[in-house]
């Protein structure tokens, strides 16, 4: 008998995944790195027929809970995504966020980058872009020069002496958002904040010409990403929104700051050269001496030399009485640093690129406002979505939030960067779960300690999520944190069914 004829199956191929339409499937993963206090996400997505991952933000200012360091988490990132974004993410000018693309080469450089997404208000082109540069700019010269002339005074008296390191301090820290430069360094300004400006541009630049300058109002949606659409909610293309920092409410505060700013720098320049004042005086060319003078709080017939310490105690004896040091206030002017400092933190905060991403199919929302302050939050109501074709998108930002599933809490969970009435409060879903990047030992070191998260913001996201609420340093809410209002059984089942898996390195939550 002849041999059977040997036949061979063929290998069946599996089709594509398309894991939006399955039942129980991840369709969202998103792990939020535990680096301290700083930002970095990976958003990957499940609704295609290959993962799609973006990158938003990647930065530190230290950890001190989880000692996680960022080689480890550039790493996983790599592992995780085949060293290939497919859309990466700077939202704004802070170290806290942009901190991990430092370095030459930058550890980003191996990657391969599809995408790549900044705020408006980075384009070199556009002029309100280029004015508001100029104005942090300012700013960040003001705060620097402040802080080195209080480094420059000599104070006596110890405990007014300590006041004056504390500011000095302070001001350091709070600048340190911006850069790592020293600011007792010289020449001031010289390279203040560019290691930030270059890696802002780094990452504008790394997609080559597929960057984008995303503005408000703007729908992302393509055959790259089905069943996702990405909506652009801010930063507001107005200034007196990106100067509404929720805490004095008056825009018009800034104008006189701006005065302010310029006298205040003027006169740390004098104060820094160690010079008389005719001596510095002759230093300034005829224009500079002219603004100078113009500045200068008394006419010369009433100027007496703090340099003289002859004449200033003949004359002011009282003042210069040892017993009586603790009255002098030779450094106080300097205070308006401090102020300064906070009004450059929250600007830039404001300028952030703020993200709504919508899955289609059950339009569930994952909302990523970076660190907006309540100007960049309230300016989404006015916000008119169109595609990139110019259809207009029947959404209100108001839409959005009520179908809000997971939100990335603003600014380290800070007290002015969560809207109430037009914030969380919308946002209605039951199985809410929020994460917060934060590291509250880190906070708590700063000077004047920063309240991360607040207090009361913190407890009512608790209430919202009935718990499902993430911190990047500790994970879960503690359970003396719940509400009498909420069952143990309640709080324990919310967990369990939340999503979430928390390791040493990272938090995912999975969206089915």
């Amino acid at each position: 008998m002849p041999p059977k004829k040997k036949t061979t199956r063929k290998k069946k191929m599996k089709a594509p995944k398309t894991q939006l339409a399955a039942n129980g499937a991840t369709k969202v993963r998103v792990r939020m790195y535990r680096q301290g206090l700083g930002d970095c996400f990976l958003v990957t997505f499940f609704t295609g027929p290959k993962p799609v991952h973006m990158l938003i933000d990647c930065g530190t200012l230290g950890a001190t809970t989880t000692g996680v360091k960022m080689p480890d988490v550039i790493k996983n990132i790599s592992d995780t995504t085949g060293a290939h974004l497919d859309v990466l993410v700077a939202t704004h000018e802070h170290k806290d966020h942009v901190s991990g693309f430092a370095g030459d080469p930058s550890p980003f450089d191996s990657f391969q980058v599809d995408q790549a997404w900044v705020a408006w208000t980075e384009d070199p082109s556009d002029e309100l872009a280029k004015k508001i540069s100029k104005y942090k700019g300012d700013l960040k010269m003001t705060v620097a020069l402040a802080a080195s002339a209080l480094g420059a005074n000599a104070i006596a008296d110890p405990p007014e002496g300590e006041a004056v390191k504390e500011m000095k301090s302070g001001i350091e820290k709070l600048l340190g958002f911006s850069d790592d430069v020293r600011v007792d360094e010289q020449p001031l300004g010289a390279t203040l904040a560019k290691g930030i400006d270059q890696l802002m541009r780094y990452v504008t630049n790394r997609a080559g010409n597929k960057g984008r300058f995303l503005l408000p109002g703007n729908v992302i949606e393509g055959a790259w990403l089905p069943g996702v659409r990405f909506y652009v909610l801010g930063p507001p293309q107005s200034e007196s929104a990106l100067r509404n920092m929720g805490e004095h409410g008056s825009p018009e505060l800034y104008s006189v700051a701006a005065r302010f700013g310029s006298d205040l720098a003027a006169f740390s320049r004098f104060c820094l050269a160690g010079n008389s004042l005719d001596d510095y005086r002759e230093s300034l060319d005829a224009e500079e001496r002219q603004g100078f003078d113009r500045r200068l709080p008394f006419d010369p017939r009433f100027r007496v030399e703090a340099s003289d310490p002859t004449k200033c105690e003949k004359r002011f004896s009282s003042y210069y009485k040892k017993e009586d040091a603790w009255r002098r206030i030779d450094a106080d002017w300097l205070g308006g640093g401090s102020d300064l400092a906070m009004q450059l933190d929250s600007y830039t905060n404001n300028t952030s690129l703020a993200l709504a991403i919508e899955l289609l199919d059950d339009k569930r929302v994952l909302l990523f406002p970076a660190d907006a302050q309540v100007g960049n939050w309230e300016s989404w109501d006015d916000v008119k979505f169109k595609d990139d074709a110019g259809n207009e998108v029947n959404v209100r930002s108001a839409d959005l939030l009520a179908r809000t599933a997971f939100y990335k809490v603003g600014h380290h969970s800070s007290h002015n960067a969560t809207v109430k009435a037009r914030g969380l409060e919308l946002m209605e879903r039951e199985d809410l779960v929020a994460m917060i990047p934060v590291d509250r030992k880190v906070a708590m070191k700063k000077t004047p300690p920063w309240q991360m998260p607040a207090k009361a913001l913190y407890k009512r996201l608790v209430e919202k999520t009935m718990g499902r609420v993430v911190r990047s340093d500790v994970g879960w809410p503690d359970d003396s944190d719940r509400p009498s209002a909420i069952s143990k059984a309640e709080w324990d089942a919310a967990r369990k069914d939340s999503g979430v898996t928390i390791t040493n390195l990272y938090v995912d939550y999975e969206l089915q």
